[in-house]
Formats: structure tokens, sequence, C-alpha cells
């Protein structure tokens, strides 16, 4: 039997009321789709305070209000360590339940099924049949109707996941969850949950409204770069939440490509970092700290700078130890999402051109590729030279008026390839089990292992521009995969295997190919809803993946830094971008192909 609480009903058992300065969806975090394209920071202004009041259990409610006011109730665990949702539960279960230790974000409404127990109208009872087969229409119905025990059962759309470190992952699209409530009835005859996962269960809305988007930085091993790793924390204490993760570490895929600064057991001295009137974040640590030299102290002044002022209302840190000021007497800078060339290449007949706006200009010193048969392009971080793909049989220096093509590597079917901050040229064959390899500009091949692509065959890599990270697509029994992973290199910088991989996009089908549209989010390139069209995907690393309307006929795709930088070519030489609106695709030139940034 299930038994539907009317939304009236629901709304007057469990209350849930959003008191905001602002609408709730101000505070979600997207990415941005207009305005014009500009190096530097945003500053994101913070909304007004969001208050979410729940109410405990009502008098006298039966199994299924108490469970459906329960996951109502969790909405506002963050802001107040899930005291209200505590007291649907049996007094043992509530101190023993853990509720951070893993949320689901769901979308719609939770279909719940009373399975067992008493009947809301104690007119008859819901049971299940015993092992043994027994017929419960033989039990008598006095009897049942006084059963202190109920089992509700339910089922949810999962939209992702969140542990207890913040991190995200995207669930598939089709993606349910059935979870299994216990109760009982307590020594004052109200219904109580006895039997509970340590899971926590909140809306998309609430999630949007009560979770941010926050990005820990985590220098490279050479100091020169920061390697960013999203993490989700509630929007009333961020900056607490972001310096216990960066104290914490990076993930585990993630360590052996940076630095984690701050010596093992550096912990806030109270647990907390405060942030005054005029914007000023006082972190204060422990003595640990003193251990560090001058320069690993410039780096952690660069490191919390980069993380907390991105968090809305800080304008300045002070690191303190001890409560008192830490000496800082070197400077660090390291870069944070570099920015590539402004404006693509593309091959225009036998000619590299450069795009300016809607014109189309020749690169001066690169000859022409005329019997060079190229059928990709990778351009170095400099946007001043870099490789070919001649068919699919090589990888070939691109020629200047001064230097004639070189062949770099030889192969069957290889990649398409992508260049990296240290030279390196990245590609691989695309058949099953093959790998990956990078080539030096002088010819050096060397194999990197990835224990992770066994089996599969590779569509398409692409080097993050601060060359810690990697994106692959990859495929095997018809399903493709999306993977982020660390890159491990040796002391000289010389790629040597894969860590293991984040898996991003669960919704997206039939991907064929990767790039990085800003230091956390990669544009995918895969199979529309229709056969023979393609779709651009936006997927964030930690995030929910948007699918960009238009764009159905692309054939291949590039980006530089944000959403207004993609372009897409299409199969007839078509060239198109969102620049102009941000909104729709416009063609900004033809018989043009393979456009190209750096990396």
């Amino acid at each position: 039997m299930s038994v539907s609480l009317s939304r009236s009903a629901r709304r007057a058992r469990t209350a849930l009321a959003v008191v905001a300065a602002v609408a709730v969806a101000a505070g979600c975090a997207q990415i941005p789709t207009s305005g014009p394209v500009q190096p530097g920071d945003v500053t994101v202004a913070e909304p007004g305070p969001i208050f979410l009041q729940v109410y405990g259990p009502a008098l006298d409610a039966s199994p299924q209000e108490i469970v459906q006011d329960f996951l109502s109730a969790q909405a506002a665990g963050l802001y107040e360590d899930w005291e209200t949702a505590r007291e649907y539960l049996a007094a043992d279960t509530a101190a023993s339940w853990e509720p951070g230790t893993s949320t689901v974000v769901y979308s719609g409404d939770t279909d719940l099924t009373q399975v067992s127990g008493p009947d809301p109208d104690a007119t008859s009872v819901v049971t299940e049949p015993s092992d043994e087969g027994t017929d419960a229409s033989t039990a008598d119905p006095a009897d049942e109707a006084e059963s202190d025990v109920a089992v509700v059962r339910g089922r949810l759309s999962v939209v992702a996941t969140l542990d207890a470190a913040g991190r995200f992952t995207e669930a598939p699209a089709d993606a349910a969850e059935n979870f299994t409530f216990s109760l009982e009835q307590q020594e004052d005859s109200q219904w109580r949950i006895t039997g509970v996962e340590d899971v926590t269960y909140i809306s998309v809305p609430i999630f949007s409204s009560v979770y941010r988007a926050t990005t820990l930085y985590f220098p490279t091993l050479d100091g020169e770069y920061l390697v960013p790793e999203v993490r989700w924390y509630s929007k009333s204490n961020t900056a607490t939440y972001a310096v216990n993760g960066l104290l914490a570490g990076p993930s585990e895929w993630l360590r052996d490509a940076v630095r984690t600064v701050a010596p093992d057991g550096t912990s806030l001295v109270l647990d907390a970092v405060t942030v005054d009137e005029s914007g000023v974040a006082r972190v204060d640590l422990t003595r640990d700290l003193l251990s560090t030299d001058a320069g690993d102290r410039a780096m952690l002044q660069a490191q919390f700078e980069a993380v907390l002022l991105r968090v809305p209302q800080v304008r300045s840190v002070n690191i303190l130890v001890n409560s008192v000021p830490l000496t800082v007497d070197e400077t660090a800078e390291p870069v944070r999402d570099p920015i590539p060339a402004a404006s693509p290449w593309v091959l225009a007949g036998d000619v590299l051109s450069r795009v300016q706006g809607r014109a189309v200009e020749p690169v001066a010193g690169i000859a022409p590729l005329t019997d060079l048969d190229p059928t990709a392009l990778a351009l170095d971080v400099s946007g001043e030279s870099g490789v070919l793909r001649s068919g699919q049989t090589s990888i070939r220096t691109l020629p200047t008026t001064a230097d004639s093509s070189v062949t770099l590597l030889t192969g069957t079917d290889l990649l398409a390839p992508s260049i990296d901050r240290f030279g390196w040229v990245w590609t691989g064959e695309r058949e099953t089990g093959a790998g990956l390899q990078a080539v030096s500009r002088g010819g050096t091949s060397v194999p990197v292992m990835v224990d992770w692509l066994a089996g599969r065959a590779i569509e398409s890599v692409r080097v993050s521009h601060e060359g810690a990270r990697v994106v692959v697509v990859s495929s095997t029994d018809g399903a493709t995969y999306i993977d982020v992973a660390a890159v491990i290199r040796d002391e000289s910088g010389v790629p040597q295997r894969l860590s293991d991989s984040v898996t991003i996009g669960a919704g997206v089908q039939g991907a064929s190919q990767a790039v990085w549209i800003d230091e956390s989010t990669v544009g995918v390139l895969a199979e529309g809803a229709s056969a023979g069209v393609s779709t651009v995907n936006v997927v964030p690393i930690s995030g929910r993946t948007e699918t960009l309307s238009g764009g159905d006929a692309a054939a291949t795709i590039a980006a530089g830094r944000g959403l207004r930088s993609i372009y897409v070519a299409t199969a007839a030489g078509d060239l198109l971008s969102r620049a102009s609106t941000g909104a729709t695709w416009s063609t900004i030139a033809s018989d043009v192909q393979l456009p190209t940034f750096p990396g």
C-alpha cells in the first residue's frame, strides 16, 4: 500500500521556510554566459543570508509522514548540525547517525511506500509476506493494528553524490536510489526511525541554496602554477571548510602531481576562520607551521589567498600562528588558470591562419602544409609553433619558412596530439589497450603508463594548461568514458604515468573529443539525440554537465578560456562561435577546419 501526502499537508507538517535577501537562484554556482572575455578573477557578490527553518515531528504522525518529514528536515542540517532531523530518530539512532558521511542530491519528489506496519487509518495493516509464504490475510487485523514496528521504502532520482570531503560526483541521467527506513513506536506511542543509513538526502534547489562550489589550489611540484580541485562546502562557513580542506591536502588521485605546503599536523587553532566586517580573513594555525622555510611560507600565503579571496566577503588574508602574525619575507606568484592565446589557429586550404574577429589571417613564419595531409593540429604554450598529425599515421613538426617539417613519431591510427607546457607532445594509438605516448621535440618517445585504460580504445587526449592533469576520452563495449587524471613526471618533467582517474560527465553519451574550457571545466564533443549529429557539452570536473544549445553540426571543437572562447568546426568547413551572444552559435568564417588553441 502506498500512502501519498498532499503537497499542502507536507507543507503544514514540515514547513521549509526559505527567507533570503535575494532569490535562491542568485546563490547557484554557474559558468557565466555573457560579458566580454577578460583575464583576472571574478568577484562574486554574496547573496543575502538564507535561513532554512524546519520543524520537528508532528504529534501522532504516521510512519510514512515521519520519513517524509525527516527527509525534509535534512535541508537545514548544515546550519544546525542536523539537530531537527535527529528528532525524527530514536534516541540511540540519533546518537550514532553520521549524516555528513555521504550526501545524495536528488530531483523531483521522493516516492515513499509503507510496506509494513499499521495503516494510517488503523483499519488494516500492511505486512510483507514471510519467507515461508504465510498468507497475511489470515492474521487478525485487530492484533496487527497494534504493531509497534514499521518499514517505509522509498525511491528517488539521483543527480549527484557528495562525500564527507565535499567531492562531487555526477550521476548518470537515469540514476535512481532505493532506500529503506525501519521505525518503532516509542514509549509515548510516537513513531521514530530506528534504521537509517549515514546518508543525507537533499533536493537540487536546496543543495544550490546551501552549498557553494569552492576551489582549493595546490602548487605544482616546480611551484610555477596552481592546480585546482573543486569541493562543495556550506555557504555559511566556507572559509573554514576551505582552509581545513587545504590543510588536509589534495585528493589521492592528484596527490603525486602537486605539493602540500603546510607541514603534516598543521590545523586551525580554534577550527574556525573568522572574517571581520572589513573582509579580513583571520587564519590562526598551530605551531607546526613554524617549521616551514621562507619559500614555503610565501607559497602558503599565495595558496591561501588564491582560495580565500574567491570566497564572498573576503578581501584580504592574515595568517597567524597561535595568534601571532606569521612572518612572510618572500613573495611567491604561481600562475592560476593560465590564459592561452586569445584566438584560435585554423587551417584555410593548406595555409595555417589565425582567426581575428571574423577575419582569417595567415600566420607569419609558418609555411603552407602542402602535401602533409594535416588531420589535427596542436600548438605549444607560446601559441607560436606546434605539430600536426599527418593523415592518421605520423606526428610532424609544423614547417616554417626556415625549416621543413620533421617526423617525430609514426604509428597506425594516432590520436590528435596535445602539447604540454614542458614541450612534450601527447598522442597514442586508438587501438584497444595500446595506451598513451609522449614524444619530445627531439623525437624521443616515452610510454605513459595508465592502468585504467586497459581494455579501452582511446578517442581523445588533452593536457591541462598547467601540465599537471590530462583529460582522456576512451571507449569499450559501446560505452564512452571521460576521465581526468594527474600527470606523474620524473624530476626532469618527463611524463611517466597517469594517476587513478576521476570519471566525469556521467550523462554524456558517445563522447569523441575533449578540450579544456577553463581550469576546472572541459568541453566535450559527443553524439546528439539524433544519429549523425553532435552536441557540445560543458562538463565540470566537479559539477553538473550542461549541453549547449545548437552546434549539432560540429565535427571538431576548440576552446581557449571560458564559454565564449569555444569554437566548433563543421564538416562543411564553417567555423562557429558563441562569442557574440554567449547563447547561440554564429558562423564567423567559412572554408576552414581544425580550430586549435595552445595545449
